[in-house]
């Protein structure tokens, strides 16, 4: 992994954390219901550590062949009940997971707002209202689309986002053929 894009990811796990301090939001223990219901978009880009995690470990193309199998559905990551939160690359997964529920998005006026999954509203009823008094007291949230722009490497494909699964085809197909040839 580069040191960019570890630098990336702890950015991230930072902004995330001080989301959580500062509103009290948490994801529902063991959840993953991001991983299944929606599962998340990411680039190739983003894709490519995982690749290369599986081809150092010899589950790559194994794990090509179920990403393949599953297409767009439920993320191949996910593992129901294991923690935390059912990822089984926690340390490695994209940003967008890391980042998911604790991020911004921009409003039709252009303004940040935070994305709160169902799952939290459901868990906690008061975040809502918790995280707009934290935005409107000047707190800053971390935006998905800033955040993915500067995670992206030109160099491991496209920016294009697509579901996990898809991404991690490709990123898998790739990094596997600049294998044989090394």
């Amino acid at each position: 992994m580069t040191p960019r894009r570890l630098a990336i990811y702890r950015d991230a796990d930072r902004a995330t954390d001080a989301v959580a301090a500062a509103t009290g939001l948490a994801c529902p223990t063991g959840c993953g219901a991001c991983c299944v219901r929606t599962p998340p978009h990411v680039s190739v880009s983003d894709a490519a550590p995982l690749a290369r995690a599986a081809i150092e470990s010899g589950e790559a193309e194994a794990l090509l062949e179920r990403a393949r199998a599953t297409g767009p559905g439920p993320c191949v990551l996910f593992a129901p009940g294991r923690l935390p939160g059912g990822c089984t690359v926690y340390a490695i997964r994209p940003v967008i997971c890391r980042l998911f529920a604790f991020a911004a998005v921009r409003d039709k006026h252009g303004a940040l707002e935070l994305a709160i999954c169902r799952e939290h509203k459901a868990a906690d009823p008061a975040a809502p209202a918790r995280v707009a008094a934290y935005l409107a007291a000047g707190g800053e949230a971390p935006s998905f689309t800033d955040v993915q722009q500067d995670a992206h490497d030109p160099d491991d494909g496209p920016a294009e986002l697509m579901p996990i699964n898809l991404a991690l085809a490709r990123a898998l197909e790739r990094e596997l053929l600049r294998s044989q040839y090394r």
